[in-house]
């Protein structure tokens, strides 16, 4: 360690030697001391804001030649959790570090550095990323100051720093879900397979809020939800496991998303506070990055191989099953269908192969109304009855794409309930995203009753290849599932 890590840990040590006969000023001087020592002769110091002002912390600005800003928040020690413990538990905030990121967004800054001058964070407030952090002084010295120091700024040393790994990412997500799915089948005395579905609507609802979708009644739930995350987070436990299972209930009654459909198995045990106040708290924790569909899908990449190679494979193009796509015309869309099998296509398959099929009907439908419009052109005095005639023979595919592909044209075998559970999971995500991509208004979502269809032990071939089951007529036009 050199000079200037000598200097850094003594002050540090001594800091938390003197706190208690240390005032405000104080407080001041060992803050600006300690970014001296970093090469910031002069930093920027402002005013705290609310969350600031409650955790007695003191803000500066570290510009960087104009390029790079640092929110740096110097607060009391014990105000922040250990690091390692922290991460251990797949999170990436404490409650105070969440607090002054949240904060610190508003500034317009690109970084946030949080320390009590014994334990760090640092974070991209871009990403929502902890990029570094330490848990004591000399773990300060190895891995903050070379990054900290005004020079290495100056040249771009946050921007070489690496982003963790997406597998890094949904290991912390997977050991998160992992503890929690244990501890509410232990503590409710469930099946795991229960507890499943709280770990998966908490992530659903994460993913469904960071989208703009249902636009009548979204903003609605989700200050509910923001509201029961905040009392949870300020160790205001009563109610929050009622007020979970109800937002549970209207998520469903609202919206008719699967996964939340009514189960009095786990409405027992999610309305107790001692579960939901501390899995509300915690979900709170972790970083946005961590909720996208890639991420939620990597993190099940562990397990049985099987498993793991279904994470991971790569959609086979199949070109029996493009052909009888390309084959449908108006007269037959509606009745076309495509299914897949997961367990021999991994779970890819499902963005790729659902997609296909919205595209098909997507095409039709400007197939559909360029035909129409030719055949009888729009009139300017045209009324709502000859609209309506106009419109009487329009496919069903050409209405709601996404619905009737849920409804009729697509399926996915699944082969045990792991797999039914990563179909229906990244199905639902997937169809969250590709309504929030056409910026379309959303009432409802479409029902997953006809898509997920359990796996006989023996699958025929043309059931997935796309080719007739025999060679009667009509069979080379046979549903390919």
């Amino acid at each position: 360690m050199n000079n200037a890590g000598v200097q850094i840990t003594q002050l540090c040590e001594s800091w938390w030697d003197s706190l208690a006969d240390s005032s405000r000023a104080e407080q001041h001087r060992y803050a600006e001391q300690l970014l001296r020592l970093l090469g910031w002769q002069q930093p920027i110091p402002f005013s705290p804001k609310e969350g600031a002002q409650a955790l007695s912390a003191l803000p500066y600005l570290l510009r960087a030649g104009g390029q790079t800003t640092v929110a740096a928040y110097f607060v009391l020690p014990g105000t922040l959790e250990p690091p390692a413990a922290v991460v251990e538990l797949g999170l990436d905030f404490c409650p105070a570090t969440r607090i002054l990121t949240e904060e610190a967004r508003t500034l317009n800054v690109q970084y946030a550095f949080i320390t009590d001058m014994y334990r760090s964070y640092f974070y991209d407030l871009s990403t929502d990323d902890l990029l570094l952090h330490a848990s004591d002084p000399r773990s300060f010295n190895d891995e903050l100051v070379l990054v900290l120091r005004r020079d290495q700024m100056e040249r771009g040393a946050l921007e070489e720093l690496r982003r963790p790994p997406r597998s890094s990412v949904a290991r912390g997500l997977r050991e998160w879900c992992t503890h929690w799915i244990e501890n509410i089948a232990r503590t409710g005395s469930i099946r795991e397979e229960t507890a499943t579905l709280a770990i998966d609507r908490m992530l659903v609802m994460r993913y469904l809020f960071q989208h703009d979708l249902f636009r009548r009644t979204k903003r609605r739930l989700e200050d509910r939800f923001e509201a029961l995350s905040a009392r949870a987070a300020n160790n205001d436990p009563m109610g929050c496991g009622a007020d979970l299972k109800r937002l549970f209930h209207d998520m469903w009654f609202d919206w008719q998303i699967d996964l939340f459909e009514a189960n009095p198995e786990l409405d027992k045990v999610i309305e107790n506070d001692a579960i939901a106040a501390p899995l509300l708290k915690e979900f709170g924790l972790m970083s946005r990055c961590k909720f996208n569909i890639a991420t939620i899908l990597e993190s099940f990449n562990h397990g049985e191989p099987g498993e793991k190679l279904r994470v991971r494979m790569v959609p086979d193009q199949n070109e029996e099953r493009a052909h009888y796509l390309s084959r449908q015309t108006l007269a037959t869309v509606d009745d076309a269908r495509v299914e897949i099998d997961l367990m021999e296509e991994g779970y890819r398959a499902i963005f790729h192969w659902f997609d296909k099929v919205v595209k098909l009907y997507e095409r039709l439908e400007v197939d559909y109304n360029t035909q129409t419009h030719q055949a009888n052109p729009v009139t300017p005095d045209e009324d709502l009855f000859a609209w309506s005639e106009r419109d009487a023979d329009r496919p069903e595919a050409c209405a709601d794409h996404i619905a009737h592909a849920c409804e009729r044209g697509f399926g996915m075998y699944y082969n045990g309930m792991h797999q039914y559970r990563v179909g229906r999971l990244m199905l639902t995500l997937h169809l969250i995203s590709s309504y929030a991509q056409r910026g379309s208004a959303v009432r409802k979502m479409p029902s997953l009753e006809n898509v997920l269809i359990k796996r006989p032990v023996v699958l025929a071939a043309h059931r997935v290849m796309g080719t007739g089951p025999d060679d009667s007529p009509g069979a080379a036009e046979a549903l390919p599932r």
